[in-house]
């Protein structure tokens, strides 16, 4: 929409429309801000994240763990290599500035895994909307029994901040089934809001039918899980996670790229819906989730970054912008943005709230001043190009300014 406004009171978005059709019905007294030329539209939903690893590319650097791993478990080996090696002290500045860089980005919502606890009070003050998901994973049963009673606890908080709280069980490879099915459990109990990464890698598919490959050679070694190597389950990983009553109506699932038709029908049945991660899939080598295949059955898509571990940027913008070239003519650039943006909101359980600019939302909403303003038909195309993210100028959330790269933001 051209020369197009926002009526915002208290927080809430009352009329969406032409500049003149909102002023005239605007009660007598309303501040005007006119922002001149700018796109004004939703802000973006990082659906899967992990804002404590941001400084990642530091650690790795300080530990000498520059070189890029030969494999999927090469890269989890070095990510916990790198992990070993940092303080708990330097976790903290790592999500508020993961924190920051969402915002600077035109983000407003996120689904952020969180294995660091203490890192709850740095989203207690941030602005962002959507969940926070608590982190378990482990086969000793002691440990990750001590650990599920921790979760328990802090699960009670309900929610942080503006996020709501919810449990992560890390994934089917590094979960004993024990672990997994009272992870499941407390959910149950709790309806908690629940995120899984599922049907991420060769590796992991091979692992829960086989037993075998490097997950189960090298992995389970690797973090003195030797001798805990489950039997096979002779299954994809959508199935072995259906079997294990975890297809609950609203999980996200994290990657979803080794999925087959079948997996995809089980996943449309349960009302799951899943968090793409192209430009981490495309770093690591794990393959090309079918896009196709998931919009034919109406599988509800979000976008991720997941962490600095496996991509150069917490921007959804640059996300987007992969994904439209990495999966070609799949999805048209307009129903990328709606991915982007209410695709990603719906699946944070924000729909109604944020991700579309209409009467009775909340007045969640950023601002692009690029250097030059394209054809209204060509304004699709246009932003989901690289190089938006350097045209964030405001972020908008709950009516208020959250973000600003002017002068006086």
């Amino acid at each position: 929409m051209e020369d197009g406004a926002l009526l915002v009171a208290e927080g809430r978005i009352l009329a969406v429309g032409a500049r003149r059709a909102v002023q005239a019905h605007a009660p007598s007294g309303t501040e005007v801000v006119d922002f001149g030329e700018a796109v004004l539209l939703p802000p973006l939903a990082n659906a899967h994240t992990h804002l404590e690893l941001t400084d990642f590319p530091q650690w790795a650097a300080e530990a000498g763990e520059g070189a890029a791993p030969e494999s999927f478990v090469g890269w989890i080996q070095q990510v916990i290599r790198v992990k070993r090696q940092v303080s708990a002290g330097r976790f903290a500045p790592s999500v508020q500035r993961g924190i920051a860089a969402c915002l600077a980005a035109g983000t407003g919502a996120i689904g952020d895994i969180l294995s660091f606890l203490p890192g709850r009070e740095l989203h207690a003050a941030s602005p962002l909307r959507g969940r926070l998901f608590l982190e378990t994973l482990g086969r000793d049963p002691l440990l990750y029994r001590n650990l599920l009673h921790t979760l328990r606890q802090l699960l009670q908080e309900q929610t942080v901040g503006h996020l709501q709280l919810g449990l992560s069980p890390h994934s089917l490879y590094t979960l004993s089934k024990q672990h997994l099915d009272e992870a499941l459990r407390l959910v149950h109990q709790r309806q908690l809001p629940l995120t899984i990464h599922l049907g991420e890698s060769p590796a992991e598919r091979s692992f829960l039918a086989e037993s075998a490959g490097e997950i189960a050679e090298k992995l389970y070694p690797y973090v003195g899980w030797k001798g805990m190597v489950p039997p096979p389950a002779r299954r994809s990983p959508v199935a072995c996670l259906a079997e294990a009553g975890g297809l609950l109506p609203g999980i996200l699932l994290a990657h979803g790229v080794q999925v087959d038709a079948d997996d995809v029908e089980l996943l449309a049945r349960s009302g799951a819906a899943v968090v793409l991660c192209p430009r981490s899939n495309a770093r690591l080598g794990v393959g090309k989730a079918p896009v196709s295949l998931y919009r034919q059955a109406c599988v509800p898509l979000a976008l991720g970054t997941d962490s600095r571990a496996s991509c150069d940027s917490l921007s959804v913008w640059d996300e987007l912008a992969f994904a439209v070239r990495w999966f070609a003519d799949t999805l048209t650039p307009t129903q990328w943005l709606t991915v982007a943006t209410a695709g990603g909101a719906q699946a944070l359980g924000l729909e109604g709230e944020m991700g579309r600019l209409t009467a009775g939302s909340g007045a969640h909403f950023q601002l692009l001043t690029p250097t030059t303003l394209p054809n209204l038909g060509e304004l699709e195309e246009f932003l989901c190009a690289p190089g938006r993210s350097a045209d964030v100028r405001h972020l908008f959330l709950g009516g208020q300014e959250v973000w600003s790269q002017s002068p006086t933001g």
